[in-house]
């Protein structure tokens, strides 16, 4: 049984598509100035346009669009009071990460940040490129093998996520092969000055400020630190908006309320393809996914409160 006195904040079914395109959105990396999100009133009424929305709310860094066309308005309202709840019972932030969290925001928001993270990566580089030599291509395939391993094992993971994190995997192996894209000087120091940009841009100093924000303002830092993973990758080469804005998407069995659709994009000189379960529910179409994860977030939640009533003599 969940102890809810000791819960964090979970990490809605929302942003899990996001975080799998990136392969993380922890690292706050990206800029700026974000425009208020139009209101949403349920998803397309065809699963065709209910993926290429969702496709496109991540091509345009808007976290809380994407929540918002993930589940029907009636559940994101619960989601919300789910955030609320676990903002009030949540244990206290670790002193240790906190600090890890003040060590990492007061170095990539110092005046000579980007001079200073140079300074430490430049050497690094260096020797990275002279140790590993010939042995970068079994580093990589290691990699790859942990993070299929990984991804096979993650419990929270449904069959076509899974897939979708393997196809990327497979991508993205292939690419990092030619050391000389990631101990490329050039590019090292354009990484650093978006990591710079995005962590002045998140204005979190304390890792207890983050912990605090309502539903919809953690997810609009998180868009500030999806842009800024976007233009990480960017300065390596990789074009993510040009994948998301090129996603097809076609309904390979429908049954009723339920529709596969096969999901396409290019990336890195590949194509990335999975298939996506959706569910219709009050005429709009959503992601199976994100739906049944909401639904045993509000079962373990009624479960959670009616434990007490139930140990009462």
């Amino acid at each position: 049984m969940p102890n809810r006195c000791t819960r964090t904040p979970p990490t809605t079914p929302a942003t899990r598509w996001p975080l799998l395109f990136g392969l993380l959105l922890v690292v706050a990396l990206g800029s700026g100035c974000r425009r208020e999100p139009a209101a949403i009133e349920g998803a397309p009424a065809e699963p065709v346009e209910a993926v290429q929305a969702l496709a496109g709310a991540l091509r345009e860094g808007d976290l809380v669009r994407y929540a918002r066309l993930s589940v029907p308005p009636a559940m994101y309202a619960e989601q919300q009071q789910l955030w609320r709840q676990s903002l009030l019972s949540a244990a206290p932030v670790d002193p240790v990460e906190a600090e890890r969290w003040r060590g990492l925001m007061a170095a990539l928001t110092a005046p000579d940040a980007e001079a200073a993270l140079w300074a430490r990566v430049e050497p690094r580089l260096q020797d990275l490129e002279q140790q590993v030599g010939p042995s970068w291509e079994v580093a990589v395939g290691m990699m790859t093998g942990f993070a299929a391993a990984a991804i096979a094992a993650h419990p929270a993971l449904s069959e076509a996520e899974k897939a979708h994190a393997r196809s990327l995997v497979e991508a993205i192996s292939a690419w990092a092969g030619d050391q000389a894209r990631l101990t490329d000087p050039a590019r090292a120091q354009a990484a650093i000055a978006v990591a710079v940009r995005t962590a002045r841009a998140l204005q979190l100093p304390e890792l207890e400020g983050l912990r605090k924000l309502e539903l919809e303002a953690a997810l609009a830092k998180g868009s500030v630190a999806l842009e800024g993973f976007k233009a990480l990758a960017a300065a390596y080469g990789i074009d993510l908006d040009a994948a998301l804005a090129q996603v097809e998407a076609e309904v390979i069995a429908l049954e009723g309320d339920h529709a596969t659709l096969r999901v396409r994009y290019p990336l890195l000189g590949q194509v990335v393809e999975f298939e996506q379960p959706m569910v219709r529910i009050d005429g709009g179409w959503y992601r199976a996914e994100a739906v049944e994860s909401h639904r045993r977030a509000m079962a373990a939640e009624a479960a959670a409160a009616a434990a007490p009533a139930a140990a009462t003599p």
